[in-house]
């Protein structure tokens, strides 16, 4: 295999056959391979005609390439690290999608009922949206799985309706209290004015007996007596402006109270759904969201991604002259198929030890989670995984999950991780009839066969998870159960 160097920005080929002495490119499911080269201390202080090092840390490309056909590029990583090791000069290369780790996504991504493919396919836009940061990596395919709800959005409308129907309800409460004080001040008002006047008609008619008891002229009493009609006259007028005014006061306080009383049954109803939809958002998740002011690191953002819908991705590059072409193609329900026509067979192409292990110190099969929040608030999911044991759960907190199927994916991973069924981590193997190298891709599953020492005959389906190229006649598989 070749090793071309090519800068980024300018995409200046700096060599087309790098003296790199390597482990081999790694291929990987739903992350990124990587790449260790050594260099001696001299290779490594070469500097480019740009005055910069050759072999740049996050500014060089290595290309893995074989052959000269129009597909003969095969990988593409960055140097991510270059430093000196002993006598010698290491680098640490990271496939391209590694470019995503310690870079935070500072835009909003959300979805309601999206495709996971359109949302990876966004978070690598974002990626790559400033100065610098182009990869020309695209995202290709799409799948039947939908994240994210309106449920969310549907509480938010909720509450914006019943904050509305508060604030109606406050100022009609305010406007009743100043009805209810302004006919207390009419009440008082004209009350004094008919207690005064009833005061002056008490006077004017005591004034009119005591001329009769003395017998007065009569035209003292005439006096007397037109005095007290006129008297009489004013009190009944104002008796009636009070009787008048004051019913039409409390009518103003009884609509007022009615109209608050109604504006209260709709805000209580406007209360009740929205806690209904703020509960139902909580419990169905609503919408999908990558926050920018969370500035969630990118390589997180898409490992939640994967686990949330089920999906999973793999990499690919084509040959270009100038910028890489990179691919990120998505897979559901998985990557990869079973290969029933390649055989890894302990003492024909596999050359290593069979050592089976298993995850974890526990077994489980069934799982309680708890995600964001405090107490009875806190966001919660079960899981029950169908086993003919007795049952065993696994309790997981993940305070950064803020939807119940978050947390059911994250449970889901570690009950299937925890299923106590022993495999081989990794095999080595060389190129065969059996299984020519590189004639799989991760994901496939294949079957292991073999002798386990202590246990005997050893024969079953593993998962593809990585694989280094090692040469054209060895390569290493890093294997996961088949499930």
């Amino acid at each position: 295999m070749k090793y071309a160097v090519q800068r980024y920005g300018s995409w200046e080929w700096l060599d087309l056959d790098a003296p790199l002495r390597t482990d081999g490119p790694e291929w990987a499911l739903s992350t990124w391979g990587a790449m260790t080269a050594t260099l001696t201390p001299e290779q490594a202080q070469q500097t480019a005609l740009d005055g910069r090092p050759v072999f740049e840390e996050w500014g060089t490309l290595i290309h893995a390439e074989t052959g000269d056909t129009a597909d003969r590029r095969r990988w593409t990583g960055i140097v991510a690290r270059s430093e000196v090791k002993g006598a010698s000069h290491e680098l640490r290369i990271v496939e391209f999608p590694g470019y995503s780790d310690g870079v935070p996504v500072d835009a909003l991504i959300r979805g309601t009922g999206t495709d996971p493919a359109v949302l990876l396919r966004a978070v690598w836009q974002a990626i790559q949206a400033y100065p610098n940061s182009w990869l020309n990596v695209d995202v290709l395919g799409e799948t039947p799985v939908r994240l994210g709800t309106d449920l969310d959005d549907k509480a938010a409308i909720a509450h914006a309706v019943m904050v509305a129907r508060k604030e109606t309800l406050d100022a009609l409460q305010g406007a009743r209290q100043e009805t209810t004080a302004e006919l207390q001040d009419l009440t008082n008002t004209l009350g004094d004015e008919v207690a005064a006047a009833r005061a002056q008609v008490v006077a004017a008619q005591s004034s009119l007996n005591g001329l009769f008891a003395t017998d007065a002229p009569q035209g003292q009493i005439d006096d007397a007596k037109s005095t007290l009609t006129a008297r009489q006259a004013a009190l009944t007028a104002l008796e009636t402006t009070y009787q008048a005014e004051t019913a039409a006061g409390r009518w103003a306080v009884q609509n007022a109270a009615s109209t608050v009383e109604a504006a209260r049954v709709a805000h209580d109803e406007a209360k009740e759904a929205y806690q209904a939809a703020a509960e139902l958002a909580k419990e169905q998740g609503g919408a999908y969201e990558i926050r920018p002011e969370d500035l969630t690191d990118a390589a997180k953002a898409i490992a939640d991604l994967v686990r949330s819908s089920g999906i999973e991705w793999t990499t690919a590059v084509d040959y270009s002259e100038g910028p890489p072409q990179c691919y990120i193609r998505v897979h559901y329900p998985r990557a990869g198929t079973r290969r029933d026509d390649l055989i890894f067979e302990q003492g024909e192409n596999v050359i290593s030890e069979l050592n089976p292990v298993r995850e974890g110190s526990e077994y489980a099969n069934s799982g309680y989670g708890i995600g964001a929040g405090e107490g009875p608030d806190a966001v919660r999911a079960t899981i029950e995984n169908p086993s003919p044991r007795l049952r065993r759960p696994v309790t997981v907190e993940d305070r950064s999950l803020h939807r119940v199927d978050q947390l059911q994916a994250r449970l889901r991973a570690e009950v299937e991780r925890l299923d106590g069924e022993p495999y081989v981590s990794q095999i080595t193997v060389i190129d065969h009839d059996y299984a020519p190298i590189g004639s799989w891709q991760v994901g496939d599953i294949i079957t292991v066969t073999g002798q386990v020492p202590h246990l005997g005959a050893y024969r079953k389906p593993h998962r593809i998870i990585s694989w280094k190229y090692q040469g054209e006649t060895r390569a290493e598989l890093r294997l996961a159960p088949a499930r």
